[in-house]
């Protein structure tokens, strides 16, 4: 008598689909989604843990029209659906089953809010979804970020910000709330939509701390409300604005009109299509394709002509199939280009991190021992902003490598003398990275006015046979010998005496991430930027298809 596996969901035929074959939706106890096929979710949906297989053969014979033996539903039970951890074993046991686990996606999770508390936090804002609401809130906002840019201007709140270590704190406080209140917009435009949005809370994106709202039951709504659940964030960050707008207009302090270019920032950069952000799933909804990093392989091994029969991308309808070799072309080079920067750049990285931390610990002390809590407050907040960079880049590199490796060394033994040749091409990417990272005089701090622009990427990748790809001695002679202000790397004392001057955190733009995420596509403008608080990855997503 096949069983079900307790907590398995069925969703549904997955809307607006972009496949030539819509597929069918199950969700397990995990929260691990399972993409189906129609006579897979048909055989699912008559599991009722009565009838054996042979009646069950019966049954789902009648549903799909079509002849079905009982060793029909033998081999599907076996072979595709208890290893997908959706049916109970012949002991009547759940399966242990491991849970997908996506390259890009939000690691270290920590819930705070479970489905129902979430339910009961986001309820009143669902009002917020109606449209005599949404247009005059898009209005305003709109008028806000253009009378704060265009005629107001920031310099007088930044001053003022940069001045004041308790506006420094406030400011951090506020970018925390507008990331929770993005969540807020993703839950409650859910729940408005006709879902169930489940849980919240916070995690890693690759680099940055960032939030997470669990609106999986979105895969039950049309294309009209997954769209409208995936822009619920940006929504809210738009009200944030607006009512930062408000709070200045009554209390007059300058500093809080900084926020609204930067929730400006912060939906610019969750629009970027080529990590697990907004503008990822907005993409992906767009298309009626789930989980598009999945279709990464299939569609390159379609790009090769002897391959192209029988690939899995053909499943796909002709316009979707063009999206998403396109969206694939783009973000092939884009990660491969990203994680060849991190490695050239892991000196200077190292390096600056290194030196700031030495200026930021005096900032600390001082602040400490002169009884200054709101400056030390700032600065320890300071210390965390400028390690994250260092220790994401890090993981972010082992985890790619280890990934990766495990891919080639699983492919590689399917060819013939694969495995001996991947041995030997691990061994020159090794060399290489160990020639570019050995100390050879590059581990020197970024210098003010060094602009780090794509040319001057291409530039350091040219200059990897000279061993020191990310500062040649030629750019550290223009740089006046590219001096630390602290302390070299080494450890030595560069100035013999605390500094003059306190170097602020947030002085400078924010990351470019949602993880994040900055994200084997984010660019780090500095490591002590405001935005290290702001990242949330909203719609954490993903599926695993079961042919």
């Amino acid at each position: 008598m096949p069983e079900l596996a307790t907590g398995v969901d069925l969703i549904g035929e997955y809307q607006a689909s972009g496949y030539k074959e819509a597929p069918c939706l199950v969700r397990r106890a995990d929260g691990q989604t399972i993409q189906l096929t129609p006579l897979l979710y048909a055989l699912v949906e008559v599991i009722d843990g009565r009838r054996n297989t042979t009646e069950l053969a019966e049954a789902l014979a009648a549903r799909i029209d079509r002849a079905v033996s009982d060793d029909n539903v033998r081999y599907l039970l076996a072979d595709k659906l208890r290893p997908a951890g959706l049916v109970k074993d012949e002991q009547g046991r759940d399966p242990d089953v491991k849970k997908a686990n996506p390259l890009l996606a939000l690691r270290f999770r920590l819930k705070l809010a479970d489905e129902h508390r979430t339910n009961r936090l986001t309820a009143p804002f669902a009002i917020l979804f109606r449209p005599w609401v949404v247009a005059p809130v898009v209005a305003a906002f709109i008028a806000v970020v253009g009378w704060t840019v265009f005629v107001k201007g920031l310099g007088g709140g930044a001053r003022q910000l940069l001045y004041s270590p308790p506006l420094m704190l406030l400011s951090f406080a506020l970018m925390i709330a507008s990331a929770s209140f993005h969540e807020f917009g993703h839950a409650a435009a859910c729940r408005y939509s006709g879902g169930k949005p489940g849980g919240m809370g916070c995690g890693i994106y690759l680099v940055w701390p960032a939030f997470y709202t669990d609106v999986t039951d979105a895969y039950r709504l049309d294309r009209k409300g997954r769209l409208r659940t995936d822009l619920g964030g940006l929504y809210f960050n738009a009200i944030f604005a607006v009512a930062t707008f408000g709070v200045w207009a009554v209390t007059g302090v300058d500093a809080l009109l900084v926020m609204i270019p930067l929730q400006v920032l912060q939906m610019l950069h969750q629009l970027l299509p080529f990590v697990r952000m907004d503008g990822y799933h907005i993409l992906s909804d767009l298309v009626g394709v789930p989980d598009l990093f999945a279709r990464i392989k299939p569609t390159l091994r379609g790009l090769v002509p002897w391959k192209r029969t029988g690939d899995k991308a053909q499943v796909l309808k002709p316009w979707v199939r063009v999206v998403v070799c396109l969206w694939v072309l783009t973000v092939v080079p884009l990660l491969l280009f990203s994680l060849l920067m991190a490695v050239i750049s892991a000196p200077r990285l190292v390096a600056t991190s290194w030196d700031s931390l030495g200026l930021e610990w005096r900032v600390v002390n001082k602040a400490f021992g002169g009884g200054q809590w709101a400056d030390a407050g700032v600065g320890v907040l300071g210390l965390i902003a400028i390690t994250l960079p260092v220790a994401g880049t890090g993981y972010s590199l082992l985890r790619f490598g280890r990934r990766g490796g495990t891919w080639a060394w699983t492919s590689a033994g399917n060819v013939r003398f694969g495995r001996p040749g991947l041995a030997l091409a691990t061994l020159v990417v090794a060399a290489g990275a160990a020639y570019t990272l050995w100390p050879n005089g590059e581990y020197r701090p970024i210098q003010p006015g060094e602009r780090g622009t794509v040319a001057e990427a291409f530039k350091a990748v040219s200059a990897i046979p000279s061993g020191r790809p990310a500062l040649t001695a030629q750019r550290q002679d223009d740089l006046g010998g590219a001096p630390a202000k602290a302390w070299t790397l080494d450890g030595n004392d560069t100035t013999g005496s605390s500094p003059t001057t306190t170097v602020p955190v947030a002085t400078s733009a924010p990351a470019t991430t949602k993880a994040p995420a900055a994200s084997t596509t984010t660019t780090i403008a500095s490591s002590t930027s405001t935005s290290t608080v702001s990242t949330s990855t909203s719609v954490p997503r993903t599926t695993t298809t079961v042919p």
